[in-house]
């Protein structure tokens, strides 16, 4: 009898969807942080100031860079997501559990943010193949 192996995700697809949701986070960043300067130059008043709009947009251009370099083959790419993904986690998390202690367990935004950005370190973390990123 032949053995039936379970079909796993290849390496290479990890960091594709890795890169394509690193594309996502990105350009969402740059769309509200851009969004939210031209809004306040307008004249309407709006809880994110112009510091918040150009972090927001500033953290969008890493994402993006990192996922763009991902996506072309380029481990430079990979870890640059790594650390970005990592540190907003770290940070996010932070900021849940301290919020959670004096508002109870409930799923906010900062929760969403939080898992799309573990599923992002997750898939940047495993390696691709040496083939995959040798093959541009």
């Amino acid at each position: 009898m032949d053995q039936v192996r379970p079909e796993r995700p290849s390496r290479a697809v990890t960091a594709l969807v890795a890169g394509w949701l690193g594309v996502l986070v990105g350009g969402a960043g740059i769309i509200v942080g851009t969004a939210t300067a031209v809004v306040r130059a307008v004249g309407r008043e709006i809880e994110l100031d112009y510091a918040g709009a150009g972090i927001v947009g500033g953290l969008g251009v890493v994402y993006l860079l990192g996922a763009v370099l991902l996506l072309r083959r380029r481990m430079l790419g990979r870890r640059i997501l790594v650390g970005i993904s990592g540190a907003m986690s770290g940070a996010t998390l932070l900021v849940v559990v301290l919020n959670g202690a004096g508002h109870g367990l409930r799923v906010g935004p900062l929760d969403w943010w939080l898992a799309l950005n573990v599923v992002i370190l997750v898939l940047s973390l495993i390696e691709p193949t040496r083939r995959w990123t040798t093959t541009r």
